[in-house]
């Protein structure tokens, strides 16, 4: 499919993997709006590199916690570029918790991580759904992890929120089908803001164990995104991109 003067929505999508995802759709000639937290610098940041390129974008401001927050970036999305053809629901949050440590995953973290983590896909699948149907159907793409199929990772609340977004990828593929497919992607440790919290140590560790010996680049990650979106026969599918990780 010609993604050139479609519209796509990136949540989280100022900074690492969004960031790199925008640049890739707008090599393709998709228009982009970007939607961010608290993250404004690097939300604009982004926009003006991506006109900078050639296509429209815009930043939007949505705490992607409140689905009323989440219907308002939709909208305005809507208006400000006439359509949307792509979401991509990239922001995530997590807390680092050794996994024997119950006591410090507190319900606080449970609930904030589940809203942003697997709560908001939903609602922006939802938002989203009439206006892609509108103008002929569209494609949703979720940024999972592979902490979703494996006891590995930053907490358990993370792991299992990641697990349930898998499984919400195929609900809303059988819900929202034929008109619009939903897929997702399960990076394995990405070298992003979060990814280097483990340290440089661990980071290296990971590596060694890696049947390919190297972590992903970010670029080959988000290729997996561009060929997602051109594709018009996939559905329901979660593309692992980890380096071999997942094969152990």
């Amino acid at each position: 499919m010609n993604l050139t003067g479609k519209v796509a929505l990136i949540t989280g999508g100022g900074t690492g993997l969004g960031r790199e995802i925008a640049r890739q759709l707008a090599l393709e000639g998709m228009q982009v709006a970007i939607n961010y937290s608290r993250s404004k610098q690097d939300a604009d940041e982004t926009v003006e590199e991506l006109t900078g390129m050639g296509v429209k974008a815009q930043a939007v401001q949505a705490d992607v916690s409140k689905p009323a927050e989440i219907q308002r970036m939709v909208d305005e999305t809507a208006t400000a570029f006439g359509r949307i053809d792509l979401l991509i629901n990239n922001a995530g949050v997590t807390k680092f918790v050794a996994f024997p440590d119950l006591d410090a995953l507190d319900e606080e973290a449970w609930d904030n991580i589940l809203a942003i983590n697997t709560k908001a896909p939903f609602f922006a699948a939802k938002a989203v759904a009439p206006i892609m149907r509108a103008n002929g159907g569209g494609q949703i793409i979720n940024t999972a992890s592979i902490a979703g199929l494996r006891a590995m990772g930053s907490s358990i609340a993370y792991c299992t929120s990641k697990a349930g977004m898998l499984h919400l990828t195929r609900c809303l593929a059988m819900a929202l089908a034929p008109d619009i497919q939903v897929n997702a992607i399960a990076p394995g440790l990405l070298l992003t803001r979060w990814g280097v919290k483990f340290g440089e140590e661990r980071i290296r560790q990971i590596e060694q164990q890696l049947p390919l010996k190297r972590i992903t680049p970010l670029e080959d990650c988000a290729a997996a995104y561009i060929m997602l979106a051109r594709n018009t026969s996939i559905t329901g599918q979660v593309i692992t991109i980890d380096g071999g990780a997942s094969a152990m």
